[in-house]
């Protein structure tokens, strides 16, 4: 049996892997007892441990397949008598203590397989002193609320279990697939990509961890020449004292590995305007007014031009109730989306266009044509479930939204999901196929945009799902999510001030766990404005204070009634200026939200505490920090505590209370990682920006001077 302490690094856990009885592995439902040596993955087979009798497996591998900055490694247990065959697929990454794997099981014999259940591809043991403190570092997922994304720490003590899983099938419905497990110096940080229903366990007996990850529910017979996937496992390794070294481990883990590029670039979410709240308030949505808009939003800076849930189906019908019919309303765009594609392109934005594949209504073209496309449910007999696992509903759904993208000039393809999979996956599982539907549907989501992706080498992916209810590790490999909380919709306008405390849990929650993402912004003062501009931001209309603030009070208007008073581009009162003003300011600081992330005070959504957060790229020795005094804050003054700050050398910095920066002066480091702040008005905002200076150290070896 391998060392357990294998699972304290990435090159000992490669090592483990490899052996033929490597670790101790016993986990999730597998019956209490003696642990059984094995791989670091689990199942059942016929209710038994499938490592109950390791001389029954075969072990043999690949020679390694060297990439750009990584390596990859195939492992394959084969049982003898029955047949299947469990290949694991494992990339090693070159600049990270990090390695992620997919398991893939198939059925090579020439009968059905074994019963396999409690299918894990993380089954494994982290040792630990008895007397040693753990953290389980973890976050809340997407439910539409004003502490999405809410940073959760769980302390690990001997004998306590914790279990996260998201609700309803989509990934980080409620709960984020990452979390960070930290022990007394250093840890590591786990993420699943898995968008369907994932499950995670974590029990500590007196001296180990045990940790388990897979689908919540598997119970399953593969047919000759089946096979499966199970969700993808990311394990990051990290050293200190402070668990922010893992968070920022991941962020930067995810830009270089995993986030989406074209032509070998990052994708940045952009500043995007979108008419939907104007169709919210006024059922008006057409060609005329979308091309009224297009030249005022590039004359503010707007990189993206988006047109949302408006644009199909009749016009007599809400857009909920016509998704499946997915057919340009020619009662409003008469000549099609072309033209407003055309002069988005014109006037230098790209042009997002929604969609919502997979939730069909019964009376949808969709619906109508091709029934046997559908998966139903009696609990909700209003909406269908297209079957992504059939080949044929994939290839007919990727061929339609594929001419959709071609005739319309979209550059990026927004893929919403509003309702909850699961029971639509349960309903069709036979007694011993439990988890297959759910498997082939996920398996087709991913083939669905990675031929989109073929297809429109140009194209890239908006991710959403109700806001951010489907965010993990292989979505973010494919797609940025461009509104990652319903909350900052239309139901957060009921909140008034309220509201920007929730944009700030939001996107600093978020931004710990995924570096790029959007955003909703609805006012265009600094406070508001930069409560959301962490990533990209889109932006409708504006309101003033007294729109949605009641005077003195925490909460708001009726969101819908905050709505109509809500004033677009083309209204005479929207405030131009301001919103250019905001705008620049973003691009200002953009190339910071590449950085690390550290947040200098503890993250909350309560109206009476500040929110402070800061962005630092060690590459150019600069960075920015965003301060925020909410409407219920008692405090005047914080020390900022500003990270990763050199004491010794000499800075440039601003503070920008308004959108015009502040008078840049010189600051000893010391004195900057120091610098008191202080916001007299509540609520009120504060931008800090800093740049280390090259000949900041003095030349006789003595320590720099505070120049103002």
């Amino acid at each position: 049996m391998a060392n357990a302490n294998a699972f304290r690094s990435r090159d000992a856990w490669l090592a483990a892997m490899q052996e033929r009885q490597p670790a101790r592995v016993r986990l999730g439902e597998i019956p209490a007892g003696p642990v059984q040596p094995g791989p670091p993955f689990s199942l059942l087979c016929d209710g038994v441990p499938a490592w109950t009798r390791p001389d029954e497996w075969d072990l043999a591998s690949e020679p390694d397949a060297p990439g750009p900055e990584r390596t990859l490694r195939r492992l394959a247990w084969s049982h003898r008598a029955s047949g299947l065959r469990c290949r694991l697929d494992v990339t090693v990454y070159d600049r990270f203590p990090a390695l992620d794997w997919v398991l893939h099981i198939d059925n090579t014999g020439r009968g059905e397989s074994p019963l396999l259940e409690s299918i894990l591809p993380l089954d494994a043991v982290f040792p630990h002193g008895s007397n040693e403190t753990l953290r389980l570092h973890h976050a809340n997922g997407s439910l539409c609320q004003m502490d999405d994304f809410l940073p959760q720490t769980t302390e690990l003590r001997p004998g306590t279990r914790k279990r996260l899983a998201p609700a309803g099938g989509r990934s980080s419905n409620g709960v984020l697939p990452f979390v960070n497990l930290q022990h007394n110096g250093g840890g590591v940080v786990l993420g699943i990509g898995w968008s369907g229903q994932w499950a995670a366990s974590f029990d500590r007996s007196g001296s180990d961890v045990r940790v388990a990850a897979g689908m919540e529910r598997t119970r399953l017979r593969l047919h000759p020449g089946e096979s499966i996937r199970t969700p993808r496992i990311l394990a990051l390794f990290w050293d200190g004292p402070d668990p922010e070294a893992g968070q920022n481990a991941l962020r930067r883990f995810l830009l270089a590995h995993v986030l989406p590029r074209l032509e070998g670039k990052l994708v940045l979410p952009p500043a995007a305007q979108c008419l939907q709240g104007y169709y919210y308030a006024t059922g008006k949505a057409g060609e005329s007014i979308e091309l009224e808009a297009v030249p005022k939003a590039a004359a503010l800076g707007v990189e993206t031009y988006w047109i949302d849930a408006c644009w199909y189906g009749r016009t007599d019908r809400q857009w909920w109730e016509e998704v499946g019919t997915w057919v340009v309303n020619t009662e409003r765009f008469p000549r099609g989306l072309k033209p407003i594609s055309d002069a988005a392109h014109a006037a230098g934005m790209n042009f997002v266009l929604w969609f919502e594949p997979e939730r069909v209504r019964p009376a949808s073209l969709l619906a109508q044509e091709h029934p046997e496309f559908l998966l139903r449910c009696e609990q909700d007999r209003d909406n269908l479930l297209l079957n992504l696992g059939d080949p044929a509903a994939r290839r007919h759904i990727t061929d339609l939204v594929s001419r959709r993208i071609e005739e319309n000039g979209v550059d990026v393809y927004r893929q919403d999901f509003n309702f909850d999979p699961l029971p639509y996956w349960q309903a069709a599982d036979a007694p011993d196929r439990v988890g297959m539907t759910e498997i082939r549907h996920i398996e087709g989501l991913y083939e669905f945009w990675d031929e989109l992706r073929r297809r429109h080498p140009r194209l890239w992916i908006d991710n959403c799902a109700s806001g951010g209810r489907r965010i993990d590790l292989e979505l973010l490999s494919r797609s940025l999510p461009l509104w990652p909380s319903d909350f900052t919709d239309v139901p957060g306008l009921g909140y008034g001030w309220n509201l920007h405390a929730g944009d700030q849990c939001i996107n600093a929650g978020l931004a710990r766990w995924v570096p790029l993402f959007g955003g909703g912004v609805w006012r265009f003062d600094p406070y508001a404005t930069r409560s959301q501009i962490v990533g990209g931001f889109t932006f409708g209309m504006h309101l003033e204070q007294d729109d949605y603030v009641p005077p003195g009070g925490d909460g708001g208007f009726p969101c819908m009634e905050v709505l109509a008073r809500g004033r677009t581009l083309f209204h005479p009162d929207f405030p131009h200026d301001a919103a250019r003003a905001a705008i620049a300011e973003w691009k200002s600081v953009r190339e910071f939200f590449l950085g690390d992330l550290h947040l200098l005070l503890p993250l909350t959504a309560a109206p009476h505490d500040w929110c402070a957060m800061q962005f630092h790229r060690s590459d150019l020795a600069a960075g920015c920090a965003l301060f925020f005094r909410r409407h219920r804050s008692p405090y005047v003054t914080i020390a900022a505590g500003l990270r990763q700050i050199d004491p010794d050398a000499d800075y440039e910095v601003s503070l920008s209370p308004g959108y015009e920066e502040g008078a840049r002066r010189r600051l000893a480091g010391r004195e900057l990682a120091a610098l008191p702040v202080t916001l007299e008005a509540a609520p009120s905002s504060l931008l800090l920006r800093y740049r280390r200076l090259e000949h900041g150290r003095a030349k006789n070896g003595n320590k720099s001077r505070n120049r103002r």
